[in-house]
């Protein structure tokens, strides 16, 4: 039951957007809310542990009074003045919080070795899927109808070209660009770190191919982020693994730069593609600065036009579009999005709740990297990078997959405390830590 709930959340992430392009005749709402739907029956079917629940509070620990009154302060904003829609309202709310839900269930069905271990083959089934669904679109023709991007509002969206050499930005398994972006840049740290700290050599061997079947396929979404974060996710993996002092560590850094070259040389054209995005330096240096802005916000706030106090929760959200709600203000970068929507007050509240990730993913990484579960700590300092760069709110696709490997990354920080719990018990230690240890 465990095995086949997980099977469905990856599934429907991942595949949400195959049924949206290919079965027209379902709403595509329908495939929106799906996984939402999964996840809140894994919350009703499954009981999450103390244990879960107890180290998930104690590694966020100093960040949930941010999260409370953000969660206030967005409810407030679905009565803003200026908010003309109860129901993109909803909405709104729903993009913010219903997913920070997500990891203590995914940790709680991955409760010991073999759950882990099958949880693992799904995320390497499901991106071995992704990785030739998206080298076939690519060697295609742009008009092929497999290319095809899924409508908007009713509308064909047509589907995008790398000018340079004619091919399609493919989507692949997802509705748009984006999600096959995100699925590279938040699903091969994850399963190349957990799989090769994985006690099994076949599992350990499938993460390494798999891995690089992945790697190859990044530049044919024709997005430069997807590069740019790859790369900076494997240094990232390669330094916490132990650099080449370690296996694990020569193993990451062998198995990256066999997907590099593998890359360049299978499908050459994506990588001249992307290479050609790069020399629009007006276009790239923008792109810098937005995410320069997503990070620090006082640059955001420099940046963006936006009220005060906020248009109102979800008044940027993308389904306005397809409701026909018009707005003045239109942002695409996150952090601007979040000042139009909750002004300046309600932006620094969530900025400070997503902060508390980043510093929760820290402190999951010191604590695996002690427990000498290397792999593990990679990607829970993999993850901790990203945090703040990926749209967590806006980007529904992103926001899934991010909380998905959260919840693994807790499922492994859970198995160290439990490991530590006889030691606390037999020296009597009081610490916080110690009684995190103790309640898991």
């Amino acid at each position: 039951m465990k095995t086949a709930w997980y099977f469905s959340l990856v599934a429907v992430i991942c595949f949400e957007g195959m049924g949206r392009k290919f079965l027209p005749q379902i709403p595509p709402v329908v495939f929106y809310f799906l996984k939402d739907a999964v996840l809140l029956l894994g919350y009703l079917r499954f009981r999450r542990p103390a244990s879960v629940l107890a180290v998930n509070g104690w590694l966020y620990r100093g960040f949930k009074v941010f999260w409370i009154i953000g969660f206030c302060w967005t409810v407030i904003e679905v009565f803003n003045p200026d908010q003309t829609s109860l129901s993109l309202g909803m909405l709104g709310l729903r993009s913010y919080w219903l997913w920070w839900a997500a990891p203590p269930i995914v940790a709680s069905i991955l409760d010991d070795e073999k759950e882990k271990r099958r949880a693992l083959y799904v995320l390497l089934g499901t991106a071995v899927v992704v990785a030739i669904f998206g080298a076939v679109q690519f060697v295609l023709p742009a008009t092929s109808p497999l290319n095809a991007y899924a409508t908007m509002g009713g509308e064909e969206v047509v589907t995008a070209v790398v000018a340079s050499t004619g091919r399609s930005r493919v989507s692949s398994t997802f509705t748009f660009v984006s999600g096959f972006a995100d699925f590279n840049i938040l699903i091969p740290p994850l399963i190349m770190s957990l799989g090769l700290d994985a006690r099994d050599r076949r599992l350990r061997w499938s993460a390494i191919v798999v891995t690089c079947m992945t790697a190859a396929v990044v530049p044919m979404s024709g997005s430069r982020a997807s590069v740019l974060l790859g790369l900076a996710v494997l240094a990232i993996a390669v330094w916490s693994a132990g650099l080449v002092t370690t296996r694990l560590g020569r193993r990451i850094a062998v198995g990256g730069a066999v997907a590099g070259v593998l890359a360049i040389v299978a499908f050459p054209e994506a990588f001249v593609g992307v290479q050609s995005r790069f020399q629009n330096r007006e276009e790239t240096q923008g792109r810098y600065v937005q995410v320069a802005a997503m990070v620090v916000p006082p640059m955001a706030m420099a940046m963006y036009d936006y009220p005060a106090f906020g248009l109102g929760t979800g008044m940027q959200q993308n389904a306005r579009a397809t409701m026909g709600i018009p707005v003045k203000y239109n942002v695409e970068v996150e952090a601007g999005r979040y000042l139009v929507e909750l002004g300046v007050v309600g932006f620094l509240f969530v900025w400070v709740a997503k902060l508390g990730l980043v510093v929760a993913l820290s402190r999951a990484y010191f604590i695996l990297k002690r427990a000498g579960r290397r792999g593990a700590a990679a990607a829970a300092l993999s993850y901790a990078f990203l945090t703040l760069l990926g749209g967590l709110t806006f980007d529904h696709i992103w926001q899934s997959l991010y909380f998905l490997g959260c919840g693994s990354i807790l499922a492994e920080v859970v198995s160290v405390m439990r490991e530590r719990a006889a030691a606390v018990a037999a020296n009597g230690t009081a610490t916080v830590s110690g009684r995190a240890a103790a309640a898991a």
